[in-house]
């Protein structure tokens, strides 16, 4: 696997990077030969371009973003190790996981994240957040399917009253909120800002094992 630096470029593992995406990755073909010809020139050209930049990027993150969106999670898999010894995997894995998953979603692809967290140095993850306010807390999660299963889990009881009075009543769909009281070495990181103040739990409180349901604050 092309992983590692060699003279003065990188050689990233690009395997099943597709590099190009819809509309640059027409699959048809064009009737007119030379308006074909045309689209696989500026194809070509452009996966020239990409590849001639990612092997002047030696910073992982950066070589990243070089891809499109939908590339970040194969290609963070295919260089883990570079990620690993450039110390910046817990970062790259928050930066991605962020995008969609929050305590009110569902989990996504759980195994992904499950194999990327268990890949991150647990204390330099836990370094991503900040410190608890408590070495025992209370974390909730919401679920419109029963399923607790999830990762991502709120200790901001105001957001969880918000859920409760908007999820009261079942006929307009709703859901179901779930609590459990994990203690400082059951948190992977903990996430605080303006908008969130959220915890990532160890997969064996992430799956909800000790789970409640909550009705009322």
């Amino acid at each position: 696997m092309n992983i590692y630096q060699r003279g003065t470029k990188m050689n990233w593992n690009l395997e099943n990077i597709r590099f190009l995406h819809p509309p640059d990755d027409f699959m048809g073909s064009f009737t007119n030969k030379k308006m074909q010809a045309r689209h696989i020139a500026l194809q070509e050209e452009k996966i020239d371009e990409i590849n001639s930049a990612l092997e002047k990027e030696e910073n992982p993150i950066k070589a990243m973003y070089v891809l499109n969106r939908l590339e970040y999670i194969q290609f963070v898999t295919n260089n883990l190790e570079i990620f690993k010894s450039h110390n910046c995997l817990e970062k790259a894995v928050l930066g991605l996981y962020y995008h969609k998953n929050t305590p009110f979603a569902p989990a996504g692809n759980y195994d992904t994240w499950k194999f990327f967290f268990e890949n991150c140095d647990k204390d330099l993850l836990f370094q991503q957040g900040s410190e608890l306010p408590h070495e025992k807390i209370v974390a909730y999660r919401g679920s419109v399917t029963g399923i607790i299963k999830g990762f991502s889990w709120t200790i901001d009881k105001d957001k969880v009253a918000w859920f409760l009075n908007r999820w009261a009543d079942k006929s307009l769909g709703g859901g179901t909120i779930y609590s459990q009281e994990v203690n400082r070495e059951d948190v992977l990181v903990f996430i605080k800002d303006e908008e969130k103040q959220e915890v990532i739990l160890k997969p064996s409180l992430a799956e909800g094992t000790k789970a409640i349901e909550v009705t009322s604050l």
